[in-house]
């Protein structure tokens, strides 16, 4: 976190933050759930400041790391919770965070490969940030309510957090549908399959989604990122 904060207040790299970054990788227990945040941040900083293969060897470690303990499974986040419900929905976004940021890497560097996007996973979605923040943490929601939300007998609302993790599902979904070695015949079935996607989502979009700033100026940041990948 101080290598991350040093990069937002100087715009510079620290050689010295990131030595000590590296010694602190060294200390935690290759079964701690911890090191999957630990090396999640320190990917990311290190992309920020261009060094995009040293970040995708530490991502790629990340993934490792939990799918070896079980991360995205719906059952982990109760067995390292420690009777602490706010942990618990802290593992929950650690998965889906490594999940974004993979797909993020995947989209910027222009590459399909999606490794995170390929595990299945059955941990639950993540909670509206106003609950997490004041640890008043609900009932979890899963991938199957949210998929199935369009049926469902009563208005079911999902967190911003959802949608984010919905709109990187569909992009994923539709980057899977181009070919390898792609020919012109197959540009317009791409494009409809793509815009099949888009236009899914964007339906199923409650009306205060719709907007990703309120009436008092406020930005929903997650709602902000769902859009703009929505749009790229």
């Amino acid at each position: 976190m101080r290598l991350i904060g040093n990069i937002y207040v100087t715009q510079e790299w620290s050689i010295s933050l990131k030595d000590q970054a590296e010694e602190g990788l060294l200390r935690l227990s290759p079964d701690n759930p911890v090191l999957v945040q630990y090396l999640l941040l320190y990917s990311i900083a290190l992309f920020w400041s261009n060094f995009k293969d040293e970040a995708k060897h530490h991502m790629d470690c990340a993934t490792e790391v939990a799918e070896r303990l079980g991360m995205h499974k719906s059952d982990f986040s109760g067995q390292y919770n420690a009777g602490e419900p706010v942990l618990e929905e802290s593992w929950r976004r650690t998965w889906w965070m490594l999940f974004i940021i993979d797909a993020y890497y995947a989209g910027t560097l222009g590459t399909m490969n999606f490794r995170v996007g390929n595990i299945e996973a059955t941990v639950e979605l993540p909670c509206e940030e106003r609950e997490y923040e004041s640890e008043a943490i609900p009932p979890p929601k899963t991938l199957e309510d949210f998929d199935s939300r369009e049926f469902a007998p009563e208005t079911v609302t999902f967190s911003s957090f959802a949608y984010l993790i919905s709109a990187v599902r569909c992009a994923a979904l539709a980057i899977s549908t181009v070919p390898k070695v792609a020919s012109k015949e197959d540009s317009a079935q791409v494009i409809h399959s793509a815009d099949s996607t888009i236009d899914g989502w964007s339906l199923l979009l409650p009306k205060e989604r719709r907007n990703v700033m309120s009436k008092t100026g406020q930005i929903d940041e997650l709602m902000f990122q769902a859009h703009l990948l929505i749009g790229v």
